[in-house]
């Protein structure tokens, strides 16, 4: 590297370290006590971490000693047992002050449909992050179809009690967001469901959840619904939500291990996302890895899609440039969103944010001082992806300063 580049990537990194956040899709914090089985559980998407090593010992565990141990008072690349005990001593609050308050991110948009019942409240979660950080809601369009069918008392009441729902649900979330890819895949139907296949489908799955099962009086159980799987209700959510005008956020690609990548791949979507173009409604393609160039080519051909590389950002530690440069491949720069979907631990926050100021960093650097970018004009870009981009789609003013 010249001198010249030297001089830019130091001046590019000390402005997109100083920008604020706004993570438009991320999930909360579990609650304490959390044992190291849970901690090291939660820094992966593994089902179950099988000992340190597997988490230390990668590209996450490697951005994890350098950049979360100084915030918890150790010298960078300290080793695991190192790191958990520097936990252990300060405490839940203190060490989760101390990692979230170092990200920088002053909004969330949390998403809580992944055991919400085991995940700190938004009020906690904003107070351990700081005085002027504030979080806003995303509905799961899936949990939220689950909890209705709880209540039902057939398919019909539930086609009726769904609207009502949703419309609640409306009045206090900025979005709405679909794990699709988890429940039967993206291929969403091009057209919209209409009463009848509604009515059909939910009746099938009524019959078919596990509070259809009878009680001692043969009525039905209140309260029990089983998982949402049929793709014609999906559906059904996912056209409500853009023929509403929303943002619809759509998990794409790399996640737990209950997901089959191959239903997770964007061009499934491509017929649904050429029939909604113009329905009004907008979709954020989550986190997108290995498919992030097929999601920068959707967002190139449709005005009305947006990504992220969230999720991966974190988990590929030094390799997070080349993530940053395919969001910036296709993508025209107004559509490329900043997020980490951290769940259950601090750490996953400050490494989603770390990862991306670090490899935005370098990558606007490389084009400045290689391809003859103004300065200006790559922390506009910059700014641009931490913040403006998701106040310009949800429509909120996320950054107060």
């Amino acid at each position: 590297m010249t001198a010249n580049a030297k001089s830019v990537h130091a001046e590019l990194a000390h402005v997109i370290d100083a920008m604020p956040l706004v993570d438009h899709h991320a999930h909360s914090l579990l609650r304490p006590p959390l044992a190291e089985g849970d901690l090291l559980d939660a820094l992966t998407q593994a089902e179950h971490a099988a000992d340190r090593a597997a988490v230390f010992d990668s590209q996450l565990g490697f951005a994890l000693s350098r950049h979360c141990a100084p915030a918890l008072g150790l010298a960078a690349f300290a080793d695991a047992a190192e790191y958990l005990a520097a936990r252990d001593r300060l405490g839940f609050d203190e060490a989760t002050r101390r990692l979230l308050r170092v990200s920088g991110i002053r909004t969330y948009l949390i998403d809580d449909g992944h055991a919400p019942e085991r995940l700190l409240h938004d009020a906690e979660l904003e107070q351990l992050a700081g005085e002027r950080v504030r979080s806003h809601r995303i509905m799961r369009l899936e949990t939220l179809a689950e909890s209705v069918m709880a209540h039902a008392a057939s398919g019909m009441d539930f086609v009726e009690r769904l609207p009502v729902a949703l419309e609640r649900a409306a009045a206090s979330a900025v979005g709405f967001k679909t794990i699709a890819a988890y429940r039967g895949g993206l291929a969403l139907a091009a057209a919209k469901p209409t009463t009848a296949e509604l009515t059909d489908a939910a009746t099938a799955w009524f019959a078919a959840s596990a509070g259809a099962a009878a009680t001692g009086r043969g009525t039905r159980d209140p309260g029990a619904s089983a998982r949402l799987t049929d793709r014609m209700i999906i559906a059904h959510l996912a056209w409500w939500a853009m023929e509403r005008g929303a943002v619809l956020q759509v998990h794409v690609g790399f996640g737990d291990p209950d997901l089959r990548l191959d239903r997770a791949d964007p061009f499934l979507l491509q017929p649904f996302i050429a029939a909604t173009q113009h329905t009004g409604g907008r979709l954020a393609l989550l986190h997108c890895y290995p498919y992030v160039r097929e999601a920068g080519m959707l967002a190139h051909l449709y005005p009305h899609v947006h990504l992220d590389a969230g999720l991966a950002l974190a988990q590929v530690g030094a390799n997070a440039d080349t993530l940053v440069r395919e969001t910036l491949d296709l993508a025209p720069f107004s559509k490329v969103l900043f997020s980490t979907d951290a769940w259950g631990v601090p750490e996953r926050v400050l490494l989603g944010a770390r990862a991306w100021r670090d490899a935005t960093a370098r990558v606007l650097a490389a084009y400045v001082a290689d391809h003859g970018w103004p300065v200006d004009e790559a922390i506009r870009v910059a700014e641009l992806i931490a913040w403006r981009n998701a106040e310009a789609l949800y429509g909120r003013v996320f950054i107060e300063h």
